[in-house]
């Protein structure tokens, strides 16, 4: 087993698969990461680009290759000396006929055995005692007067089913009956509701039964009560799509009604949908695992330490490994200055925290109020983050989270009702205050679990329920004072039976997942897309409130994460972030040359003035995101390129229109508008009557190249260097300007990047021709070849920040990482926008750093130091290292004592 150095995020699908996967691992190997981190490989929905619609856990998707497929792949990564992590999904699957469990549902409604398995409210008002499908494309007595649902017979004629929204739902066996008897013929009884399906196909064997049962299938359509009746005899209760976010009875993923939650907490759901991955770990296929959205789960806790007594166990059960441990990572947004709750027996992260913060030490502080000043100016939206936020929140739950802040309530209704002093608290007291409570959630969610409030959960509630009392209604003080008693009191009076403790943890742990959904909903798919300050601070893991950081902040986190979480994953580009790293990088140079955008943007948005326009906050967005992805080698004449550029650009403006929902949004799409925001992208870009403003833009693009490149390779350096286990994302090895996905998972071209691979391409020719991103793969190489060379120092140094003096002090982030004589200096640079001179390369003017010097670690008995990128030597002495020096031949430095093994 590979030791965990490094990983490579790769997107599967059917274009590229596990074995498309396979080929590249030589040069994945060469490149020196140990581990491909595979995203979910489960048999998903037929074409699935992501694999998080998961149909079937306990098989390898067939469409990915396959069991054969994975074996080659392991096979291949073990003769290269590399392992697997395995991304999973615990919280979800598809709400998919093509999911067994979910059809045999939909079949056998509660009887059937995997109705637990799934988090369905069976008793929730207006359904029924059905399970709600919001599918129909209208509502559903329109459905009926137009004939749109049909029973048909299909699977070559032997089985009927009910043909609705491009689906074949199964039948019920009391629907059957009915059928059976308007045929003439009569079903017997079964033991079991499921052996319906076989009597069925039994009696379609017989050509005159065929035909009675096709007469009766049309007077069914002949006769709208007669067929009516038929769908009420149905488990479920068809609807119209849009009722799904006021009546819907499953919990979803956030507001997806295609996607289902498990119920994790019950031991067989959680047996089924980990039989595959603990298999692969018994059979030494994968080494670490990945999962998805861990907060939307009841319990995390419970559920991470009952993984890792079965992963452990699995790793054991091959006496030849038994050192073998298997990693857990989570993905876990982490609010600002939050960190992974210390009982979760996990490695740590995916990484969206380092994300944050190595974006923030990016900007410059001094940018913020010139930018926020100049939106509100030109917008009228408020400057403040926070604002757009708690507004995003409200409309979120009063629209398509409604159904679940309903449910919500009713359980805490549920559990007072019966109690005289309470029993006047009304429903909708009780959503209003819950509403007003949640729109002020600073975290993902609490994790109250059984009963037990931590320290940390009560500081978040306590400071939730003040900011709710201070702003909220005060008409509702006492129903909000005793939904705090509810949170946070564990032993009153009032939790004196076990069916009180049971309502109440059922309540709490709604409201958790609740304010888990919102946060997604409101904060990353709403507000980020309608607050356009400055949209690299926009961020998945990131906090837009938080603009920049200094280098002791940036040095006291990672000091942290070095005791707390060493082997946590480090990311700057994920397959959900909303932005590439690249992009980032290039727009963080904007808060460095903030009067310098506010002036540009507001000449373009003026030259663009006229008839049928979006926004003005829409093209200040659009203006960022032209500027920061406008590829590095494009010229401004350059037709081609220049119209694939707008098609991203159109797709990217579509999906933040429609997510931040003000002008247009998915549900009910503002085409009007949405042919606006395709205009401006075309004249920007390819219009001839705005060719000037077109020059305009090229060349405040090209002015960002060389800032943006040191951005880049700095984070680079830094993801490679500080504790933690970097993670690549897929191709990202060269500059990455991709969107928001799907752009962020287009194809690689990873002959290009095999052919670029070449380790002795000197520093003056990768700087003179950065453009091409070679650079930034020649950094990612040294520096992960120096994590294998010297895996303990990477893996357990200390972390211990360097002083700076001089004029440029706060422009350079140095520290050093020491273990057992081992020691490497990291000298990054940082807010360089002016430092460029006329050569156009990614290396900041000498005179720029004048007087600027790092301190030499103390007692360290090491008396040079080599550039791993240079191979150039730096003596110590005295006055430390001059940042001239250090940045004179490289853009960052990376040192490595010379008495070093």
């Amino acid at each position: 087993m590979s030791e965990l150095r490094a990983t490579i995020r790769l997107q599967l699908n059917r274009e590229f698969g596990l074995l498309a996967a396979a080929e590249q691992v030589p040069y994945f190997a060469a490149l020196g990461l140990s581990h491909v981190y595979l995203s979910p490989i489960a048999m998903a929905r037929p074409g699935s680009t992501h694999g998080y619609d998961v149909i079937d856990p306990m098989i390898v998707n067939p469409e990915l290759g396959g069991e054969p497929a994975l074996a080659r792949l392991a096979h291949t990564l073990h003769t290269h000396g590399m392992g697997a992590i395995l991304d999973i999904v615990p919280n979800h699957m598809a709400a998919d006929v093509a999911n067994p469990w979910w059809n045999d549902v939909l079949a056998l409604g509660r009887a059937s055995r995997y109705a637990h398995f799934f988090d369905i409210d069976w008793q929730a008002p207006e359904t029924g005692g059905k399970l709600w499908l919001p599918v129909l494309s209208i509502p559903l007595e329109q459905a009926l007067a137009r004939d749109e649902l049909k029973v048909e017979r299909h699977v070559g004629g032997t089985t009927i089913a009910l043909s609705a929204a491009g689906a074949k739902l199964p039948l019920s066996e009391q629907s059957l009956r009915l059928l059976f008897d308007l045929a003439g013929h009569a079903l017997p009884r079964f033991k079991a509701s499921a052996d319906a399906l076989d009597a069925v196909r039994l009696a379609m064997q017989d050509e005159q039964s065929r035909a009675h049962i096709d007469r009766a299938i049309a007077q069914l359509h002949a006769d709208r009560s007669l067929m009516r009746r038929f769908l009420d005899l149905q488990h479920y209760r068809l609807a119209w799509w849009r009722s799904g976010s006021q009546v819907i009875n499953y919990r979803r993923f956030f507001d997806i009604d295609g996607l289902v939650a498990l119920a994790m907490e019950r031991d067989d759901v959680f047996d089924a949908v980990h039989a595959l991955p603990l298999r692969l770990i018994r059979e030494g296929v994968i080494d670490g695992l990945r999962l998805d959205h861990v907060d939307g789960l009841s319990q995390p806790r419970e559920y991470l330490r009952k993984l890792r007594l079965r992963t452990d166990r699995a790793a054991r059960s091959d006496p030849r490994q038994a050192a073998r441990r298997i990693t857990l990572h989570v993905e876990k947004i982490l609010a600002h200055d939050e960190t992974l709750r210390g009982d979760w027996p996990v490695d740590g992260s995916t990484g969206y925290d380092f994300m944050n913060q190595v974006g923030a030490l990016q900007h410059d502080a001094q940018g913020h109020d010139v930018l926020a000043d100049a939106w509100t100016a030109l917008t009228g939206r408020s400057a403040r983050f926070s604002d757009e936020e708690r507004a995003a929140r409200r409309e979120i739950l009063a629209t398509s989270l409604a159904t679940d802040l309903y449910r919500c309530t009713r359980a805490f209704h549920r559990y007072i009702e019966d109690m005289p002093e309470h029993g006047d608290f009304t429903l909708p007291a009780l959503r209003d205050v819950l509403a007003d409570v949640l729109q002020y959630m600073p975290v993902y969610r609490t994790y109250l679990g059984t009963g037990v409030v931590t320290d940390e959960d009560r500081r978040t509630l306590e400071h939730v329920f003040e900011r709710a009392m201070k702003d909220g209604d005060p008409d509702l003080v006492a129903q909000r004072a005793y939904l705090r008693q509810y949170l946070l009191e564990t032993r009153a009076r009032w939790l004196a039976t076990v069916s009180q403790r049971r309502h109440l943890q059922v309540a709490r742990r709604l409201f958790e997942q609740l304010s888990t959904s919102l946060n997604a909903k409101a904060v990353e798919d709403t507000a980020f897309y309608r607050y356009g300050v400055l949209l690299s601070r926009n961020e998945v893991g990131g906090d837009p409130r938080v603009f920049a950081l200094d280098p002791a902040r940036f040095h006291s986190l990672m000091q942290q994460r070095a005791a707390q979480a060493p082997r946590a994953l480090l990311a700057t580009a994920t397959h959900d972030h909303k932005r590439g790293e690249d992009t980032r990088a290039r727009l963080a140079v904007l808060s460095e040359r903030a009067p310098w955008f506010v002036q540009q943007a507001r000449a373009w948005i003026s030259a663009l003035n006229g008839p049928r326009r979006p926004s003005n906050g829409t093209l200040w967005m659009l203006l960022q995101s032209i500027l920061a992805a406008w590829p590095l080698a494009m010229r401004q004449d350059d037709d081609e390129a220049l119209r694939a550029f707008a098609e991203r650009l159109e797709r990217w403006l579509l999906k933040a229109e429609r997510e931040a929902k003000l002008h247009t949004r998915w549900t009910t799409p503002n085409h009007g508008y949405e042919e606006a925001c395709r205009n401006a992208v075309h004249d920007l870009l390819l219009a001839p009557e705005h060719g000037s403003l077109r020059d305009s833009l090229h060349d405040a693009a090209r002015s960002l190249d060389a800032a943006g490149a040191v951005n880049g390779l700095a984070a680079v350096t830094l993801r490679l260097t500080v504790p933690g286990v970097p993670d690549l994302y897929q191709g990202t090895e060269y500059w990455d300007q991709s969107l928001v996905d799907p752009d962020n998972r287009r194809p690689v071209d990873y002959a290009t990047r095999k052919a670029t691979f070449d380790g002795n391409i000197l520093p003056g020719r990768l700087l003179a021709h950065y453009r091409d991103g070679v650079i930034k793969q020649q950094v990612i190489h040294r520096l992960l070849r120096a994590r294998k060379r010297w895996p303990d120092l990477f893996a357990r140094g200390s972390y211990e920040p360097l002083d700076i003096s001089g004029l440029r002090a706060q422009h350079v982030v140095a520290f050093t990482r020491q273990h057992h004589g081992h020691q490497l200096l990291v000298v990054v640079p940082r807010l360089c926008a002016e430092a460029f001179d006329a050569s156009g390369r990614p290396l900041a003017d000498a005179a720029f750093w004048a007087d600027t010097t790092v301190a030499c670690p103390r007692d360290d008995g090491a008396c040079t130091f080599t550039d791993l990128f240079t191979h150039r030597t730096h003596a110590r002495d005295a006055a430390g290292l001059p940042a001239r020096a250090l940045f004179s031949e490289w853009p960052v430095a990376v040192l490595i004592s010379e008495s070093n093994p």
